[in-house]
């Protein structure tokens, strides 16, 4: 019996032809790569039978795996997972821009109870007669007394809607029509303490009753615009971060409200 051959070829086995490639590369390697780096071409694709797949010859065709040489790309990014980064980029940013609102939210939370309260309070005092109040015919007398055209409608209406703006304030809810409310109660509040004083425009020579008037004024105007805080009903609410053109369009109607509840309210011209 011929004995097997189990050593590799070499060029001399074919007579020393010419142009047969040396084989390179350390053990190990993969002593094509070395010839086909010579020539300057990819190397080929490597196609094993899979021994899991049914079928012989005459058969159903094999199934064949195909591993190349290559290197293989990663997985392109779907639409779902571009989503799912912008979504985690946005989370990220709130959080950030959350943290840096320090105890800006906890000031706006005093700033509100404390506008709220006061506005309560005078409330409650015209409807149940508390402390100096008068009551609604107390008032009425004391716009009668100023020859308002509407004293019983105003002395109904100015209360009630300092009650809600109070009310609405001190819990944060629906804060820019809140503080649309506020701003037409307490704007006609500051022209109706400038009437009774007498003394016009004249700051130096104000009341505590139309200062505390025009603070409140002002603070309610003021909360229009940094919104209730974080820390209210309205909480999750785009005005309660970062109130934008809304600010403005409240405040407005509010100013437009105080105007027109004292021009057709009165008919009294707070200037002469």
């Amino acid at each position: 019996m011929t004995e097997k051959n189990l050593r590799d070829a070499t060029p001399e086995d074919f007579g020393g032809l010419d142009g047969v490639p040396d084989f390179q590369g350390s053990a190990g390697d993969d002593s094509t790569k070395g010839i086909y780096s010579m020539t300057g071409k990819a190397a080929p694709t490597e196609v094993f039978p899979n021994a899991d797949a049914p079928g012989s010859f005459g058969a159903a065709p094999v199934t064949e795996t195909v591993i190349t040489s290559n290197v293989v790309d990663p997985a392109p990014t779907t639409y779902a997972d571009a989503d799912l980064a912008a979504d985690s980029a946005q989370e990220e940013e709130a959080k950030v821009v959350q943290a840096k609102r320090g105890t800006l939210d906890f000031g706006l939370l005093l700033v509100r109870l404390t506008v709220g309260l006061i506005l309560i309070l005078q409330s409650i005092a015209v409807f149940f007669r508390l402390g100096n109040s008068a009551g609604i015919g107390g008032l009425e007398s004391e716009f009668a007394a100023q020859g308002y055209a509407f004293t019983d409608g105003l002395a109904i209406v100015l209360p009630t809607l300092q009650l809600a703006a109070g009310v609405f304030l001190l819990l944060g809810l629906l804060a820019p029509v809140a503080a649309m409310v506020g701003i037409a109660v307490t704007g006609f509040a500051v022209i109706h303490s400038i009437v009774v004083s007498g003394v016009g425009v004249n700051v130096f020579e104000w009341e505590p009753v139309t200062v505390l008037a025009a603070v409140l004024f002002g603070v309610v105007i003021a909360l229009q615009f940094t919104g209730p805080g974080l820390y209210g009903v309205d909480a999750t609410r785009s005005w309660a971060r970062r109130p934008l053109a809304s600010s403005w369009v409240f405040a407005i109607l509010g100013l437009a409200a105080a105007g027109a509840l004292w021009w057709f309210g009165t008919g009294v011209n707070p200037l002469a």
